[in-house]
This record gives C-alpha cells, structure tokens and sequence, in this order.
C-alpha cells in the first residue's frame, strides 16, 4: 500500500480480496473495548458492524473509524449484526468546515432512516459521497443539500410528482403559483406558496435564485417530516441551535 494509506486488518490476516467501499454512519460504544458502527456501502447498502476491540488505547486502529472518511471493509456473519474484519482509510481532506459538519451529520441521519438495512443503493452512494464533496465548499450548500434530498427519496420510492399538475394533468408553468400535497403532488392554486418555477428547479437540480432554494427547503422539510412519522432528526435542532448562536454574536 502507499502512504496514502492506514491499513489495517482487524485479525491479523493478508487483505481480503474484495474489500467494499463506504462510510460510517452513526457508532455507539458496545462493552469495554468495542463499538456498534452503523456503516453506509457502495455495494450492500447500509450494514450493522460489532467493531471488536477499536477502542483499546493502544488498539493501532483507535480513531480510524470516523465520519465522511472513505473507507474499505471487509466484514463477515448473516445476522444483522455483523462483525467487522478489515478496514483500511484514506488519509482523506474530506473535512467539512464550521457548519458544514453538521449538514454532513443530518445526510447521515436521512440515510439511517431511509435506507433499509442490508440493500444495495448504490447510486444513493454515489450521490452521497458528491454531496459530501460539495460541503467541503461553502459555497451551493442548500442547492446541495437539497438535490441530495430529492435523489435519496425518488431511490427509496417516496419520490416528489414536480412535473405534473395531479388535478389538470398539464405540466407545471413556470410562472403558476401551487400547492402541494405530499401524497398526490402539485395543483395550481393563486394562493399557492410554491411557484411552479421552484417545483421545476427542484426535478432537474438547478436552482436560480434564492426564492426557489427557500420554497425548496420549506417543502423537503414538510415532506421529510411526514415520512418520519414523528422522529426528530438531531443534526437539524443542532443546526438550528449553531445558526441561532451565530445571528446572537452578530446583533
């Protein structure tokens, strides 16, 4: 391996041949000495981890299970919890900056919720690791965070009607005001607080203006929520906590 690489296999055996690539999701400590790593792979999907003994203080491993790193692992067992192997990580740069951490924090939480275990998405897993590219930049965060949002329900079968009126059956009009219900779609309506310009940019992942971005977020939040039943997401109340902080320091 080159120096671009921590490598190391978590019984002292020659690499596996078919490492699969991910990311970690979410770990919570498991005994003295372990932890429970919910992880998200290119070609399994989301799969539960027992990662035994990575905790150890003179473990060669300790720290090398982290969030929006790129990994490869090798694991083995046909429970649901399965126990990890072989891990190796790049040295990457994905390091989000300031709030960023956070929208890379609430993808993860969308992604434990809406990706079953043990089911294979792998263009889900192509649009998260772009995603995370896009939030080392401050720049295009919410045009980001929202075409990842769009793509992770249309994949999981929750997807948006953006194209079609659902009551007329014509096309949306740019310039219409509509209304939306989350389980049937859009309706023009004058008193509607959608333009028909933001449902457009949202189904082909271009955004013109700050309008549509907020017309954007209000509705995936209403339409997030109502498939989360009730759950709250956490990294959203930090997020809104971080923002709330920052506005006081700046009065």
């Amino acid at each position: 391996m080159n120096g671009h690489y921590k490598v190391w296999d978590l019984k002292n055996k020659l690499m596996p041949q078919n490492l699969q690539a991910g990311f970690l999701l979410h770990q919570k400590n498991y005994r003295e000495s372990s932890l429970i790593i919910d992880v998200f792979t290119q070609s399994s999907g989301r799969v539960s981890l027992i990662a035994k003994g990575v905790r150890r203080q003179k473990s060669p491993y300790l720290g090398l299970l982290r969030p929006f790193i790129p990994l490869n692992i090798d694991y083995t067992g046909s429970s649901s919890l399965k126990t990890l192997t072989y891990v190796e990580t790049g040295q990457s740069d994905t390091i989000l900056p300031g709030l960023n951490t956070y929208c890379g924090f609430y993808l993860n939480e969308l992604l434990r919720y809406f990706i079953p275990v043990d089911e294979p998405y792998p263009e889900v897993f192509i649009n998260y690791l772009i995603c995370l590219q896009q939030l080392k930049s401050s720049e295009q965060i919410q045009a980001a965070l929202r075409n990842f949002e769009t793509q992770l329900l249309y994949a999981t079968g929750y997807g948006l009607q953006l194209q079609i009126d659902y009551l007329t059956q014509l096309p949306i009009q740019s310039s219409a005001s509509y209304q939306y219900d989350i389980e049937q779609g859009a309706t023009i309506n004058d008193k509607g607080q959608l333009q028909g310009a933001t449902l457009l940019a949202m189904q082909q992942g271009n955004y013109q203006n700050v309008r549509q971005l907020n017309e954007a977020k209000l509705l995936m939040r209403q339409v997030i929520d109502f498939y989360l039943q009730g759950k709250q997401l956490k990294s959203r109340i930090l997020i809104s906590k971080l923002i709330e902080k920052q506005t006081c320091k700046s009065n």
